[in-house]
């Protein structure tokens, strides 16, 4: 599958939310304000409506572990995941974020394993997994292999960020994040601190750019 198809996932918080939204677009399809503020980035209104109306769909149960993570809330998000693939073991999304919340819980081993698993049920989100991998390796010190994960994707993402996104898509925030990271453990600072602003605008309330902090400070300790 190509990058552009990659792309059109991580546009909408993975291709579930994109349905809905797109069904409203078209359709004039209800959708949740809780699926909405995840979708927009407003991840702390996203987590209070979940909070005060436990999800149930499959979409809403997505976006509420989605603002979980954006706000350090791990637990919540895991639960909220755990629920989705209760459902649906295969659902490749939810396997996504569930190893995105065990790497910023300090389970790299965990958070790699999720991911291959994603790898396997959606192929067709090898590229973002990758990523995502690259990333989990290098919070558990191995900076070596990180970079060769990295290197199979770094031109493609690197063109795609800086073309087709640009920044303030909150979809893209942990790809720019993760990139920045992994940049910056290269040696490239120019590309990390780039990477590193537009993560931030992209995603103003989400306080994942200082748990990737504290995880690298520990690595590097």
């Amino acid at each position: 599958m190509s990058f552009e198809a990659i792309l059109l996932w991580g546009l909408a918080f993975g291709a579930a939310i994109a349905a809905v939204l797109l069904a409203v677009a078209l359709y004039g399809a209800p959708v949740s304000e809780l699926a909405r503020a995840a979708a927009e980035g407003r991840f702390a209104d996203a987590l209070a409506a979940a909070r005060s109306s436990p999800p149930e769909e499959r979409d809403d149960l997505l976006a509420a572990a989605i603002a979980a993570k954006h706000l350090g809330s791990w637990a919540e998000a895991e639960g909220w995941l755990r629920a989705l693939l209760d459902g649906d073991g295969s659902d490749g999304e939810a396997l996504v974020e569930l190893g995105l919340v065990e790497v910023y819980r300090g389970r790299a081993d965990d958070a790699e394993a999720r991911l291959r698993e994603a790898a396997v049920q959606r192929a067709d989100l090898g590229e973002s997994i990758l990523l995502h991998r690259a990333f989990a390796t290098l919070t558990r010190g191995d900076a070596a292999s990180a970079r060769r994960l990295f290197e199979e994707v770094e031109a493609p993402l690197e063109t795609k960020l800086r073309i087709d996104v640009g920044g303030g898509e909150p979809a893209f925030a942990e790809w720019f994040l993760h990139a920045a990271a992994l940049w910056r453990a290269n040696g490239n600072l120019e590309r990390a601190e780039w990477a590193r602003r537009k993560a931030e605008q992209s995603a103003p309330e989400s306080l994942l750019p200082s748990r990737v902090d504290e995880l690298l400070r520990k690595r590097a300790g």
